[in-house]
């Protein structure tokens, strides 16, 4: 029975995904790869829109990262 509920729960998320994104489910089984196509295009805005974001957030993670590891690094070299 608990499979049942998530079975639902699952189809109901991915049909309010479906009508978030504007995509109808009768054209993914009538126009195929007009939908494949339409969802690349989405995933390609997505991406434009993410990139430079991504790219700002690294100016600043990367090198803590890598002072992170570094200090990681030389307490381990050192030993206990």
């Amino acid at each position: 029975m608990g499979w049942i509920v998530k079975i639902i729960v699952l189809c109901f998320v991915v049909g309010f995904a479906l009508s978030v994104f504007d995509i109808d489910p009768a054209a993914i089984l009538t126009n195929t790869w007009a939908t494949i196509r339409d969802v690349f295009d989405l995933a390609v805005g997505v991406a434009r829109w993410a990139v430079p974001y991504i790219l700002v957030g690294a100016v600043v993670v990367l090198p803590i990262a890598a002072v992170s590891i570094l200090l990681r690094w030389t307490r381990a070299r050192r030993g206990p």
